[in-house]
């Protein structure tokens, strides 16, 4: 894990050197101070050099003012390297969380993953420069203070010494639990996380069902049980620091009654006794710098241990080494004994099929029946557990998974469009596209004269997911990005199913002209967008039940006919 968070400093090495070198330097200076205040009690006041005197105050102002600026230097420069270190690491956790395979989110909450992008690496990003800093600068500063001590006055300095180890036994003893009650308050602040982006996420539902007070609390007891994680980890925090409180005033106890008692039997020097309490004390401060340390420590290897964890997971899909790009697709698509399971059941079994370059054609079946679970292997948002999927003669898993996709047109009933404006929505992943042909693509997906009746037009912002767009403009803007993309090949999966019949028939006539030309395959709940399509599957557990026309099936009398006619019963109801 350190290895890892090693390479991250390798970029500012030179810099983190150059500031090592003021941390010497800022120590070396605190080590300088006490020095000179022994060498003016114990020389110059005796013999009343008031002249010597001034000199020597006069030296101690100028190596505070260069203390002061060296430590700006030193903070200043070491927080941007830290800012810049935590930036990387955020960067290249959203870039690795992107590789991740489709099931890697099924699995993990968002809130999770937002916390892990954003507060934990704050913690890291905290810790970068001040744990070397602080941990260097309180290492030499409390390594040179017990060398001078024992220079000037080993007895003395033996008893501090003994109380240091005592104390070191007991701090090892609290950063291990410290470290374990900090990693789980992280995980249970990215349960808080998790739960309000999932109650943000369905405010409307939320709000539609008027359970805002039920989502209150259950946030309410995320928040209690996080609140009481962090209880614990204050209490360990606060009995550390009151531990360090108590070692310094004890060590200052022993100064003065060991000290007291050495003056009067005339085997310490007052001007020793006095460098005494000042490197005493100069060695304080480290051991309460160390303190805060010690729980920022804790707190960023927590956070850290949560990146590494993640940057360790392989995606379940990678590029082979091989893997050469997917261009001039002609569209033909081979499912070769395919079998996909989800891991609670099998969802197909051994289906075999295959579609010429552009003929269009169509899946239908119940709920659960597999037909999503098609466009998705096709695209290698899964792999399948048996079996191959051919594009043009070629495995899918010998192409580049961006070329496949880049290769492949979707357009789902749930469609997600970007906080931004309407150019950004469907010119997206192609900046160098002209206003004139969003514009073109517009018109083309019938959604040009909306777009034109909104306030700023292709510039207006429509807000998180769409949110100021209907379900049919949302669709067209979808449909109108698809254009653009112009791919050889294109999946509609149930594009229509949530629109009312005005609506549908006017974006099914853009779906008609997009995929003229080109291989289609429509995933479709309303059977009435699929009656022109060159043939049509009808899957029902998993296998291919029945195969052929519109007609065909309609004069089999089968599976087809019977959802058909439930279908056109449910339009009628409508």
């Amino acid at each position: 894990m350190l290895k890892l968070l090693m390479t991250y400093y390798k970029p500012y090495r030179k810099k983190i050197l150059a500031m090592l070198f003021l941390s010497l330097m800022v120590a070396a200076l605190d080590l300088v101070f006490p020095i000179i205040v022994r060498h003016i009690l114990n020389v110059e006041l005796p013999q009343k050099n008031i002249g010597r005197i001034f000199q020597m105050i006069g030296l101690l102002f100028v190596m505070y003012c260069i203390s002061f600026g060296l430590t700006y230097i030193l903070h200043y420069n070491g927080t941007m390297v830290s800012v810049h270190m935590e930036n990387d690491m955020r960067q290249d956790l959203f870039r690795h969380l992107e590789k991740m395979s489709f099931r890697y989110f099924d699995n993990n909450k968002t809130g999770q993953m937002l916390s892990r992008i954003t507060t934990d690496l704050t913690e890291i990003g905290e810790l970068t420069f001040k744990g070397p800093n602080d941990l260097i600068i309180c290492s030499i500063t409390m390594i040179g203070t017990i060398v001078i001590l024992m220079w000037m006055n080993p007895f003395l300095a033996s008893f501090i010494v003994l109380l240091l180890i005592c104390k070191t036994i007991h701090t090892v003893y609290i950063n291990r639990k410290m470290k374990n009650r900090f990693r789980a308050n992280r995980a249970l602040y990215g349960d808080v996380s998790a739960q309000a982006a999932e109650a943000l996420n369905g405010i409307r539902l939320i709000k539609a069902f008027a359970l805002e007070d039920q989502e209150s609390g259950r946030f309410a007891d995320k928040c209690r049980t996080y609140m009481n994680g962090r209880r614990k980890s204050t209490k360990l925090v606060a009995y550390f620091s009151g531990s360090i409180a108590f070692f310094s005033n004890l060590i200052n106890v022993v100064m003065m009654g060991l000290g007291g008692w050495m003056i009067a039997m005339d085997r310490l020097a007052f001007s020793d006794f006095v460098a005494f309490l000042l490197y005493v004390n100069l060695f304080m401060k480290p051991l309460l710098r160390l303190t805060v340390l010690t729980e920022m420590y804790q707190r960023g290897m927590a956070g850290f241990s949560r990146f590494y964890e993640i940057m360790q997971l392989r995606p379940e899909i990678e590029d082979r080494p091989d893997a050469v790009e997917c261009s001039d697709i002609r569209g033909e698509i081979v499912f070769d004994h395919v079998h996909f399971s989800y891991g609670n059941g099998v969802v197909l079994q051994d289906l075999t099929l295959t579609v010429k370059p552009g003929e269009k054609i169509a899946f239908v079946g119940e709920t659960g029946a597999g037909k999503t679970t098609i466009a998705s292997l096709l695209l290698r948002f899964y792999e399948p557990q048996q079996g191959r999927i051919l594009l043009d003669g070629r495995d899918i898993r010998e192409y580049t998974q961006q070329s496949l996709r880049r290769a492949i047109g979707l357009v789902q009933q749930d469609v997600f469009l970007f906080s931004d404006s309407v150019n950004y929505n469907i010119a997206y992943g192609n900046d160098a596209i002209s206003q004139d042909e969003i514009k073109k693509a517009a018109g083309l997906a019938a959604a040009d004269e909306f777009i034109e009746r909104l306030p700023e037009k292709y510039d207006t912002c429509i807000g998180e997911r769409g949110v100021k767009l209907s379900g049919g403009q949302k669709q067209r803007i979808a449909i109108a990005r698809a254009f653009l993309k112009n791919p050889p090949v294109l999946v509609l999966d149930e594009a229509t199913s949530s629109l009312d019949t005005a609506t549908e028939k006017l974006v099914q006539e853009s779906l008609e002209l997009l995929s003229r030309n080109r291989t289609t395959i429509t995933i479709a709940h309303r059977l009435s967008t699929i009656i022109n399509s060159d043939r049509i599957f009808v899957l029902q557990n998993g296998v291919v039940a029945e195969t052929g026309t519109h007609t065909e099936l309609m004069e089999q009398g089968g599976i087809y006919k019977r959802l058909y006619e439930l279908n056109e019963k449910q339009s009628l109801i409508m």
